[in-house]
């Protein structure tokens, strides 16, 4: 058995806190009380926080510190895209190679995901929902593109979390694995394509109810129209004419007319 490094313990110490949602997304990260709670040094702890940056779980920004990643809604709903582009192409593959699927295990994973529901555990769910999609696809030929597509599922599964205290979401979560397993069953790669759209659509409409309300990413090219727009209606007309690159340069003319 390999003996796991102090930053490796970290890094999974730490990976558990976030996806169990232990650790808030946007919540500061405080290294001393995770050496201390590790009961190991700081150099391991800002190891593993290196490799969550390269994970997408966690953010660093200078004379601050580390975060957990914070994703506004419309940036999850970004990746959700991509992953579901690839969680497409890949269901009507398995559909057409369905004696590849470990059918009884889909099964399995999609009573423990209903239990768990029923009994209110949201972190049991959520594993057993991941472990259900994973096992979809953990026979398909191409072992890259698998991971590919569960690097794109880890990278917002704390922010995807939150839906599962959304009972629109969890009430019809069960029935759309079923008709996920019914569609690979009958080998028909289309039908399989139509109950994995359903099931992210209803995924988006989790998020869209559930998800912490924040701004949406500033639109630069908005902002600087809208400073020009003020500029007009406070009685001034700003003409610049720019070089290339868009920055004013020496022997071009700036011009400030006043109405």
């Amino acid at each position: 058995m390999i003996k796991l490094s102090k930053a490796d313990e970290a890094a999974n110490g730490l990976r558990g806190l976030i996806l169990e949602r232990k650790i808030l997304p946007g919540a500061h990260i405080n290294i001393s009380q995770l050496s201390k709670q590790f009961k190991i040094s700081t150099i391991p702890i800002r190891e593993a926080l290196k490799r969550l940056i390269a994970e997408g779980l966690v953010v660093h920004k200078p004379n601050v510190g580390y975060a957990v990643r914070n994703l506004t809604l419309h940036e999850y709903l970004q990746v959700c895209e991509v992953h579901e582009a690839l969680e497409l192409y890949l269901i009507q593959k398995m559909a057409n190679i369905n004696f590849l699927v470990d059918f009884d295990k889909l099964e399995r994973l999609n009573l423990q995901m209903k239990d768990a529901l029923s009994l209110g555990d949201q972190n049991l769910a959520t594993k057993a929902n991941n472990q259900f999609h994973y096992a979809i696809y953990e026979n398909y030929p191409n072992s890259l593109f698998v991971k590919r597509l569960e690097e794109t599922w880890e990278e917002v599964r704390p922010q995807r979390n939150i839906m599962y205290g959304n009972p629109l979401f969890t009430n019809n979560i069960f029935k759309e694995h079923c008709q996920i397993i019914q569609a690979l069953e009958s080998g028909d790669p289309e039908e399989a394509r139509k109950a994995m759209e359903q099931h992210y659509a209803s995924g988006r409409d989790g998020a869209i109810l559930s998800f912490p309300v924040a701004p949406e990413p500033r639109n630069e090219q908005a902002d600087d129209e809208t400073r020009q727009a003020s500029y007009i209606g406070s009685g001034c007309r700003v003409r610049r004419e720019r070089g290339d690159g868009g920055s004013l340069k020496d022997g071009h003319r700036k011009e400030l007319q006043v109405d």
